[in-house]
């Protein structure tokens, strides 16, 4: 049986057809099982998570290395949604955790100047 472009198989036999481009869906999911797994709520939506990586301008640069840029909550007790997340650069997220480390300050939140 081949499948179908757009099509995701699942145990239960039916397909989940997504709206937005393939190697984004996966990452959507992983980042949806990250926040699962560190117990962490999650408000978004697979078109709303890359509707804000979209408007956000860096999209092809999303990664884990300094130069690459990442997804914050403003707020840590709030859910991971639209309302409460940003896109900063990974250089920003390291420098300002490893400040707090240092000097043993409590986590600030994050603020809208912080986004890119």
């Amino acid at each position: 049986m081949p499948f179908k472009k757009g099509e995701v198989s699942n145990p239960m036999g039916r397909a989940k057809i997504y709206k937005i481009p393939n190697p984004w869906n996966i990452r959507y999911s992983r980042s949806k099982a990250q926040a699962k797994y560190m117990k962490q709520e999650w408000a978004f939506t697979d078109e709303t998570w890359y509707a804000l990586w979209e408007q956000s301008g860096v999209m092809e640069h999303m990664g884990s290395k300094p130069h690459q840029y990442c997804m914050v909550r403003k707020d840590e007790i709030e859910a991971w949604g639209p309302h409460n997340c940003l896109i900063i650069s990974r250089r920003m997220h390291l420098k300002k955790t490893a400040y707090t480390a240092i000097h043993r300050y409590p986590n600030a939140p994050w603020e809208d100047k912080h986004s890119v």
